[in-house]
């Protein structure tokens, strides 16, 4: 893969009515009550792991699993999802690769293994810039709501991947909200449909109100 400039990705899978978890999503049930475990589906509903991973995708699926996996360099999320998580046991899913924690407090023991865990307490901006220099010219994704809306309210994500599931969760942990007082225009890249879910990808292009764009 040619690198560049990174990216930044908010990369998630979600419900159709827009949730992440289910309610109530904690260290016992990381995805929430009503069934949030459901919208990982198509990462596992196939009959062969991925090059050693933990994930089974189905044939259809397979190319968005290969094409986040030959991009990602780094990734980007809250405490929360870091708590949630167990810290990955210090070893991220995706390649092991580095991942940028935002928290009020780094933690006293985080967890030992292949990833480089990087806390950072002074804000989006800074995240995403140590995040960036971890990635060496790959992308950075985001996961989790809460990161991804505050880099999404302070203009720094290139694209946004979505893998919605069939499935309606009615509440939970919603991740387009508190983005801020102007609307964010994208545009369609593509997308691709299978049974598991529905894989769509956008570009970010500004807010309508000032009618800028965001590099």
């Amino acid at each position: 893969m040619k690198r560049g400039r990174s990216k930044v990705v908010i990369d998630v899978s979600l419900s159709l009515d827009g949730f992440v978890a289910g309610p109530g999503d904690d260290s016992d049930h990381p995805l929430g009550g009503r069934g949030g475990e459901h919208i990982f589906d198509w990462y596992f509903s196939g009959d062969r792991a991925y090059k050693g991973t933990m994930f089974k995708p189905t044939a259809e699926n397979l190319p968005v699993v290969e094409e986040a996996f030959g991009r990602m360099g780094a990734m980007l999320t809250g405490r929360r999802t870091y708590e949630i998580t167990g810290g990955w046991g210090g070893e991220h899913p995706v390649k092991a690769i580095p991942v940028v924690i935002l928290t009020h407090q780094p933690p006293a023991s985080p967890p030992k293994g292949r990833s480089k865990l990087v806390f950072v307490t002074d804000g989006i901006e800074s995240a995403v810039s140590k995040a960036r220099a971890l990635a060496k010219g790959m992308d950075v994704g985001i996961g989790g709501a809460s990161a991804a809306q505050q880099a999404l309210k302070a203009g720094l994500v290139d694209e946004i991947h979505l893998h919605i599931a069939p499935i309606l969760l009615g509440d939970g942990v919603r991740l387009f909200e508190h983005l801020g007082d102007e609307a964010i225009r994208l545009k369609f890249v593509d997308g691709i449909q299978t049974e598991d879910a529905v894989h769509l990808r956008y570009s970010v292009r500004g807010t309508i109100a000032e009618g800028r764009t965001w590099t």
